[in-house]
């Protein structure tokens, strides 16, 4: 057996009152064959085989008793969730009297210099003075010299090893970010999870339009905490980096499982987890499953989540009903459309940033400020980009910003209102107006989310543009004509039931211009 070091500080051994005459590590032995027996039966046996069962006896002497996990994931769980059972049954069947103290320990890379300490997942605390750099994680004591270059690879579970911050997203923050009626919700929610005292909502879901500022909330998130404390373990993931390198540990050549257990051991071992994009996760079957057992770990250890996507958990079609009642079971918040005064005001930060940068920048006039709010009915990522077409055009050819140059700078885009009316365009609003993309329009799913407003497409097709049945049938996917058909009448009777329908319906024939003619 290889002796391990243990979690806390090494005390001189004292004899025990009472002992057996049997080698200590052989004592020990017999002693955790006792306790595993139990832990069958305490903790529920297919929980023993996951977990406790992992364990095994790798030191032992007149005082102490060192169990390892084969990861640090692994004794990350058992620390939080059983070790309280297993002292206690130890103190039940030790043969040593005073019973020896059971400590926990697993192994590390020791050439990974960046892993995240294992230690007890607890809710978020705010930590209203900075930690110092040599501070304890958990309450137990650090030991007063790192093991020697002999002692095996193992780590020490209240060792704190300082993992360097990513400076990724660095230019968001609560301060750029607008708050409107349209965003309030959600920037309340997130702001209450950096100055919470415990995890109040767990998971946070924020879903929103692509371009809506969800990604700027997380990242505004994740850099205020590290702000508030440098040491601050904030692990921010896209959905395409969780789907990478849960697949790579799933391929990778190391075996029993150590890959896939230290890609969980990386996700969970955090203070708090943010996920951008998490629909795309929840859409693939082998991701969906790591993304739920996730979930539940972090949600059962007290660990915030937080999670973006493009749409109410509800409408996640491929999710299962599971994963969607977990992502119900926290706070979910929407971001809505911004409206022409929450335009304004992002503007307003646009331009106030604009001439911070550069005082001497040609003036950004109200009038042409209010003509781009006003035309510009899309994202705050959409107005974003027609504001910097217009200040290009303006420093690259030195011309004053006029609503002339505007006119201009919109002439070859969605927003510009003379564009003759297309299938094309009607599909592309009905899409922005219903949370969809241009591919629902051809698909052959028929989820109510996506058909209604395939229909309403359909609907709009026909009676703004001069454009045949069979046409309209071919523009969305081939389908026949008696398609098109259903679909007017089914709209023409869902305006007459639902009220809402038909104002929003009313809302895109406006956007649309019906008087000009259709191509």
């Amino acid at each position: 057996m290889v002796n391990t070091p243990s979690i806390d500080i090494d005390l001189p051994a004292k004899a025990p009152d009472l002992y057996t005459g049997e080698p200590p590590l052989t004592s020990a032995l017999s002693t955790w064959k006792k306790v595993q027996s139990d832990l069958a039966y305490a903790i529920g046996a297919n929980v023993h085989r996951s977990w406790t069962a992992r364990l095994s006896v790798t030191s032992a002497d007149a005082r102490d008793v060192i169990l390892t996990a084969p990861s640090r994931f692994i004794a990350s769980k058992i620390r939080s969730d059983y070790f309280d059972t297993i002292e206690r049954l130890w103190i039940k069947h030790d043969e040593v009297a005073p019973p020896r103290c059971v400590k926990l320990a697993g192994p590390i890379n020791p050439q990974d210099e960046n892993s995240a300490p294992i230690r007890p997942p607890a809710g978020r605390k705010i930590r209203r003075e900075p930690r110092q750099m040599n501070t304890a994680i958990a309450s137990t004591p650090i030991p007063s010299a790192p093991p020697s270059a002999s002692a095996p690879a193992t780590s020490v579970l209240t060792q704190h090893i300082n993992t360097p911050k990513s400076i990724t997203g660095q230019r968001f923050s609560f301060e750029n970010f607008v708050v409107g009626p349209a965003n309030q919700f959600a920037a309340s929610a997130v702001k209450q999870v950096v100055h919470q005292e415990r995890v109040i909502y767990n998971p946070v879901v924020i879903y929103g339009k692509n371009g809506s500022g969800k990604t700027h909330l997380l990242y505004a998130l994740k850099n205020e905490m590290e702000k508030i404390d440098p040491l601050t373990r904030a692990n921010f993931l896209s959905s395409e980096q969780f789907v990478r390198d849960f697949v790579q540990s799933l391929t990778g050549k190391q075996n029993d499982r150590t890959a896939v257990e230290h890609f969980k051991a990386a996700l969970r071992n955090v203070d708090v987890l943010i996920i951008d994009d998490a629909h795309f996760i929840a859409n693939k079957p082998a991701s969906h499953e790591e993304f739920l057992q996730t979930l539940i770990a972090m949600i059962s250890n007290e660990t915030q989540v937080i999670v973006a996507m493009d749409r109410h958990p509800d409408e996640l079609e491929k999710a299962s009903p599971r994963l969607k009642s977990y992502l119900r079971s926290g706070l979910v918040c929407g971001i809505d459309d911004v409206d022409y005064n929450h335009r304004l005001l992002i503007l307003d930060g646009f331009i106030a940033n604009r001439q911070k940068q550069n005082p001497n920048n040609a003036p950004f006039s109200r009038p042409v400020r209010e003509f781009l709010a006003a035309r510009v009915k899309g994202t705050p990522r959409d107005l974003e980009g027609e504001f910097n077409r217009i200040v290009a055009r303006a420093d690259m050819t030195g011309v004053p910003i006029t609503i002339e140059l505007a006119e201009a700078s919109l002439a070859d885009t969605r927003f510009n209102e003379s564009l003759r009316l297309t299938m094309e365009r009607i599909q592309r609003i009905v899409c922005e107006e219903f949370g969809l993309n241009l591919n629902d329009m051809v698909s052959k799913r028929r989820a109510q989310a996506v058909a209604r407003p395939r229909q309403v497409a359909m609907y709009l097709c026909k009676t703004l543009t001069r454009k045949s049945l069979p046409e309209i049938g071919r523009k969305f996917g081939g389908r026949d004509h008696t398609t098109v058909i259903h679909a007017v009448k089914r709209v023409n009777q869902l305006r007459a039931e639902d009220s809402d329908l038909d104002v929003r319906i009313k809302q895109l024939e406006h956007t649309l211009k019906p008087d000009h003619v259709g191509l």
